[in-house]
Protein backbone atom coordinates (compact mmCIF):
# COMPACT_ATOMS: atom_id res chain seq x y z
CA UNK A 1 0.00 0.00 0.00
CA UNK A 2 2.78 2.44 0.90
CA UNK A 3 4.60 1.59 -2.32
CA UNK A 4 1.49 2.45 -4.39
CA UNK A 5 1.11 5.77 -2.57
CA UNK A 6 4.76 6.61 -3.24
CA UNK A 7 4.37 5.72 -6.94
CA UNK A 8 1.21 7.81 -7.18
CA UNK A 9 2.96 10.80 -5.53
CA UNK A 10 5.94 10.43 -7.86
CA UNK A 11 3.61 10.39 -10.89
CA UNK A 12 1.76 13.47 -9.63
CA UNK A 13 5.05 15.37 -9.21
CA UNK A 14 6.17 14.42 -12.71
CA UNK A 15 2.85 15.62 -14.18
CA UNK A 16 3.12 18.94 -12.31
CA UNK A 17 6.66 19.34 -13.64
CA UNK A 18 5.56 18.77 -17.26
CA UNK A 19 2.57 21.10 -16.93
CA UNK A 20 4.78 23.92 -15.71
CA UNK A 21 7.26 23.63 -18.61
CA UNK A 22 7.09 25.59 -21.83
CA UNK A 23 6.39 29.18 -22.81
CA UNK A 24 2.83 29.01 -21.49
CA UNK A 25 2.79 28.01 -17.86
CA UNK A 26 -0.54 26.21 -17.97
CA UNK A 27 -0.41 25.23 -14.33
CA UNK A 28 0.02 28.83 -13.22
CA UNK A 29 -2.74 30.22 -15.45
CA UNK A 30 -5.14 27.46 -14.42
CA UNK A 31 -4.37 28.05 -10.74
CA UNK A 32 -4.97 31.81 -11.08
CA UNK A 33 -8.22 31.16 -12.96
CA UNK A 34 -9.49 29.00 -10.09
CA UNK A 35 -8.48 31.60 -7.50
CA UNK A 36 -10.10 34.46 -9.43
CA UNK A 37 -13.32 32.50 -9.84
CA UNK A 38 -14.49 33.55 -6.38
CA UNK A 39 -13.57 37.25 -6.78
CA UNK A 40 -16.70 39.37 -7.28
CA UNK A 41 -14.59 42.29 -8.54
CA UNK A 42 -13.11 40.15 -11.32
CA UNK A 43 -16.53 38.83 -12.34
CA UNK A 44 -18.06 42.31 -12.63
CA UNK A 45 -15.04 43.80 -14.40
CA UNK A 46 -15.03 40.87 -16.84
CA UNK A 47 -18.56 41.87 -17.92
CA UNK A 48 -17.51 45.52 -18.33
CA UNK A 49 -14.82 44.73 -20.91
CA UNK A 50 -16.45 45.53 -24.24
CA UNK A 51 -15.30 46.48 -27.72
CA UNK A 52 -18.25 48.84 -28.10
CA UNK A 53 -18.22 50.83 -24.87
CA UNK A 54 -20.19 54.03 -25.33
CA UNK A 55 -19.64 57.32 -23.53
CA UNK A 56 -22.28 59.79 -22.35
CA UNK A 57 -21.97 63.49 -23.19
CA UNK A 58 -21.02 64.21 -19.59
CA UNK A 59 -18.25 61.60 -19.62
CA UNK A 60 -16.92 62.95 -22.96
CA UNK A 61 -16.70 66.41 -21.37
CA UNK A 62 -14.92 64.93 -18.36
CA UNK A 63 -12.43 63.15 -20.64
CA UNK A 64 -11.45 66.51 -22.09
CA UNK A 65 -11.29 68.10 -18.63
CA UNK A 66 -9.01 65.38 -17.23
CA UNK A 67 -7.01 65.20 -20.50
CA UNK A 68 -7.63 61.47 -20.97
CA UNK A 69 -8.27 59.36 -24.03
CA UNK A 70 -10.99 56.73 -24.08
CA UNK A 71 -8.44 53.91 -24.16
CA UNK A 72 -6.49 55.42 -21.27
CA UNK A 73 -9.69 55.73 -19.23
CA UNK A 74 -10.65 52.10 -19.86
CA UNK A 75 -7.39 51.02 -18.22
CA UNK A 76 -9.26 51.72 -14.98
CA UNK A 77 -10.66 48.20 -15.45
CA UNK A 78 -7.18 46.63 -15.30
CA UNK A 79 -6.78 45.86 -11.61
CA UNK A 80 -9.66 48.12 -10.60
CA UNK A 81 -11.92 47.50 -7.65
CA UNK A 82 -15.70 47.67 -7.63
CA UNK A 83 -17.14 49.88 -4.89
CA UNK A 84 -20.28 47.87 -4.17
CA UNK A 85 -21.54 50.36 -1.56
CA UNK A 86 -21.80 53.08 -4.25
CA UNK A 87 -22.99 50.72 -7.01
CA UNK A 88 -26.58 49.88 -7.87
CA UNK A 89 -26.37 46.19 -8.64
CA UNK A 90 -30.09 45.42 -8.16
CA UNK A 91 -31.32 47.92 -10.75
CA UNK A 92 -33.32 46.58 -13.70
CA UNK A 93 -32.51 46.15 -16.59
CA UNK A 94 -29.18 48.00 -16.32
CA UNK A 95 -26.88 47.92 -13.30
CA UNK A 96 -24.52 50.72 -12.29
CA UNK A 97 -21.02 49.84 -11.09
CA UNK A 98 -18.48 52.29 -9.69
CA UNK A 99 -14.93 51.20 -10.47
CA UNK A 100 -12.05 52.74 -8.52
CA UNK A 101 -8.46 52.69 -9.73
CA UNK A 102 -5.41 54.87 -10.19
CA UNK A 103 -4.63 56.49 -13.56
CA UNK A 104 -1.56 58.71 -13.88
CA UNK A 105 -1.17 59.08 -10.08
CA UNK A 106 -4.80 60.15 -9.56
CA UNK A 107 -7.49 58.03 -7.92
CA UNK A 108 -10.39 57.86 -10.35
CA UNK A 109 -13.97 56.74 -9.89
CA UNK A 110 -15.67 55.69 -13.11
CA UNK A 111 -19.39 54.91 -13.20
CA UNK A 112 -20.29 52.18 -15.70
CA UNK A 113 -23.74 51.15 -16.79
CA UNK A 114 -24.03 47.48 -17.76
CA UNK A 115 -27.21 46.38 -19.53
CA UNK A 116 -27.24 42.61 -19.62
CA UNK A 117 -30.28 42.37 -21.91
CA UNK A 118 -28.53 44.28 -24.70
CA UNK A 119 -24.97 43.33 -23.64
CA UNK A 120 -24.03 47.02 -23.72
CA UNK A 121 -21.60 48.98 -21.56
CA UNK A 122 -21.64 52.75 -21.11
CA UNK A 123 -19.45 55.16 -19.18
CA UNK A 124 -21.73 57.63 -17.41
CA UNK A 125 -19.46 59.60 -15.10
CA UNK A 126 -15.74 60.10 -14.42
CA UNK A 127 -14.53 61.66 -11.23
CA UNK A 128 -11.36 62.04 -9.19
CA UNK A 129 -11.79 60.60 -5.71
CA UNK A 130 -12.68 63.20 -3.06
CA UNK A 131 -13.06 66.05 -5.56
CA UNK A 132 -16.13 67.88 -6.80
CA UNK A 133 -17.76 66.69 -10.00
CA UNK A 134 -17.06 68.57 -13.23
CA UNK A 135 -19.18 68.98 -16.38
CA UNK A 136 -22.60 68.94 -14.77
CA UNK A 137 -25.61 67.61 -16.69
Amino acid sequence: MLRRLILFGFGALISIFFLSLGPENRLKTTFYAYVDYFSLDKRVINHLYSDSTSFSLKSECQLVYFDLTKLKLLTVLDGGEVNFSKSEKNREPCQLYLIENKIEDKDFEVLFEYCYTEQSVSVLNINVLDEDSVCSD
